[in-house]
This record gives C-alpha cells, sequence and structure tokens, in this order.
C-alpha cells in the first residue's frame, strides 16, 4: 500500500454508500420495497431467528426505527416473532413464508442493481474483501481519537 493515506476516504466511503444505496433503492422501488426492508429480509433468509439488536445493527437503523418496520412486516406476514427458546426473556424474528417469497423477489432486483454496478469494476472481489477487512478493524479497535487526550 502506499505510504500515503488518501485523506478523503471517509469522504469516499460515504458518498460510494449514499449512491449505492440509491440505486438499490431505485431498482426496490419496482416491489414497494425500501432499502431497509430488503436489509432485514436479507439477514432473516437464513431461517436462524434473530434478535432485534442484531436485525437493527445488520440494517443499519436505530432500534425505534427497526421496531416500527418489523411491526408493519408482522402486519403484512412478512416476518413473526417467538419467544428465544434458549431465553424466554428474548424475542426472536423469523421470515415467513410470504417473507421467503418476498425476498426472493427483492433479492433478485438488488442482485441485478449490484451486478450492473460492479461490472464495471474488475477489482470488485479485492474491494469488497478490503471493505470487510476494514469493517472488522474498525469494529474490534478501540476508540483511539478521544482517548488521547
Amino acid at each position: 500500500m502506499s505510504s500515503e493515506l488518501p485523506r478523503d476516504l471517509p469522504r469516499l466511503l460515504s458518498s460510494a454508500e449514499r449512491l449505492m444505496t440509491r440505486r438499490l433503492s431505485v431498482a426496490l422501488d419496482a416491489e414497494s420495497c425500501s432499502v431497509e426492508e430488503w436489509r432485514v429480509l436479507a439477514f432473516l433468509a437464513d431461517d436462524r431467528g434473530h434478535t432485534m439488536s442484531d436485525v437493527a445493527e445488520y440494517a443499519l437503523m436505530p432500534a425505534p426505527s427497526l421496531t416500527k418496520l418489523v411491526d408493519r412486516m408482522v402486519s403484512a406476514a412478512l416476518v413473526y416473532r417467538r419467544k428465544d427458546p434458549g431465553d424466554g426473556r428474548r424475542v426472536l424474528v423469523y421470515l415467513s413464508q410470504r417473507g421467503r417469497t418476498r425476498h426472493r423477489a427483492v433479492a433478485a432486483l438488488a442482485r441485478r442493481a449490484q451486478e450492473q454496478v460492479l461490472a464495471e469494476l474488475p477489482e470488485v472481489r479485492e474491494l469488497v474483501s478490503g471493505l470487510a477487512r476494514l469493517e472488522s478493524l474498525l469494529e474490534r479497535a478501540p476508540q483511539q481519537a478521544g482517548s488521547e487526550r
């Protein structure tokens, strides 16, 4: 890696995320699906059931906003809640059969939107790998900016 660090890396990451989210939003509009709903459907597609806090983290949503979205998805019979068999105090969220059908439809739209963008980027595997490593590093690294005072 070059010894000169890009000064605008945070801006580039934010801009790329914003533009990709906008592209996904346009694609998902064909199924009247928001990007946030798509993320929830995608996360729950493993059929293991997840806590609301795990879903919120994956969907990049504050807990109150996620609760409202999941309530709407429960009303639409896309997801359901069950007590955690291992810990009765916790509630897990699962994808319903109707939710799986919706997930397949919107996942195809999202995949096409991503493929259209990434087809122009031959280094996509390296990009994804690098971003995953960056995310992992940032998650486990202590908050150094405030701790140096």
